[in-house]
């Protein structure tokens, strides 16, 4: 027998192709296996979104995921998307170079929902939303015009090679032979500052790589030795003495060892779930600003819901690669 929530979805998933993007506008070019389905045989295609279109103005393929909650959870956020999934459709977007979007059905029933949402994937950066989040991209209960998904025209083959009807024909200049080397000189020095300042350009952008490179390294390396609960082992992240440590400020590195401590027999299971795209470095006097978007859950046992937490992190790593400063704001 299929699951209530099984079929919420497939109600909804029926409205979002017939009603939002229906055949006079776009093409279904692919559809994921339902509960039924994928119990006889599981199809791997299952892990891609549940559709596939191609709009017939444009020829653009996109993929649209379609999710539906009846309600609110206590906390005023609804929960649409897990992680693996939204990091798997991320590499799916990566790879293909195919926009996704979330539609999400919110109140009513799943086939007329109160509020439809459709977020862009690259938009979706949290797997709880608030009501503020979601109305910024309310949509009509109805069919989705086109222009509104920003798709670009589909260039083919034959029309790209074609040359532009009006472009002029290029006449050939015939070579002057002069001598005034002044100018010829003038043009060597110019084309050589211009390489200079390229190569300044260019290490400069390699450096900022290399160190942010190394400090997303220092970042895992750092949450990993926390989760391992190698307490010691903080003094290879953790300067000796830290101007700021969440809501506290001077504080002796051993002081910090002794609040972790505490903190993991209070809350012995956590995961951490760093959102690359917005690691941020920030080159200072003798150290280096970071930020960053972070999943955060406490875990529970015993099949409890666990905690999730939606933080912006704010550090300082100094010179040496060791946090000075660390401290964590909600999103």
């Amino acid at each position: 027998m299929q699951p209530e929530s099984f079929k919420k979805g497939d109600l909804f998933e029926k409205f979002v192709e017939t009603e939002l993007f229906k055949a006079t506008v776009y093409v279904l070019v692919s559809r994921t296996n339902n509960y039924d389905q994928n119990k006889v045989r599981y199809a791997e295609d299952t892990l891609r979104p549940d559709f596939k279109f191609r709009c017939k103005k444009t020829e653009q393929e996109f993929y649209v995921e379609a999710k539906y909650r009846s309600r609110f959870k206590a906390d005023k956020k609804i929960e649409v998307i897990s992680y693996g999934q939204i990091e798997r459709f991320k590499v799916f977007q990566k790879e293909e170079n195919i926009p996704i979007f979330i539609a999400i059905g919110y109140g009513g029933v799943p086939d007329n929902p109160k509020n439809v949402s459709l977020i862009p994937l690259d938009q979706l950066s949290y797997l709880e939303l608030y009501p503020t989040f979601l109305k910024r991209f309310n949509i009509n209960k109805g069919l989705i015009a086109s222009n509104t998904l920003n798709l670009q025209m589909k260039q083919t083959e034959e029309e790209s090679e074609k040359p532009l009807e009006n472009e002029p024909a290029k006449q050939e200049t015939p070579a002057k032979e002069t001598s005034i080397t002044f100018f010829k000189n003038k043009k060597v020095l110019a084309a050589s500052g211009i390489g200079m300042i390229l190569l300044a350009f260019l290490l400069f952008n390699a450096y900022n790589t290399s160190i942010e490179e190394t400090l997303k390294q220092k970042t895992t390396e750092y949450y990993s030795t926390l989760h391992s609960g190698n307490i010691d082992a903080l003094e290879n992240f953790i300067n000796p003495r830290v101007d700021k440590w969440y809501s506290q400020s001077e504080l002796t590195l051993e002081e910090i060892k002794e609040d972790t401590k505490r903190y993991i027999k209070k809350y012995p299971a956590t995961s951490t779930a760093i959102q690359w795209d917005t690691f941020t470095v920030t080159p200072l006097n003798d150290s280096y600003s970071v930020t960053y978007n972070m999943i955060y859950k406490l875990l529970k046992e015993n099949k409890g819901k666990d905690i999730i937490y939606h933080l912006k992190i704010h550090a300082v790593w100094d010179k040496d690669l060791k946090i000075k400063s660390l401290y964590e704001e909600k999103i």
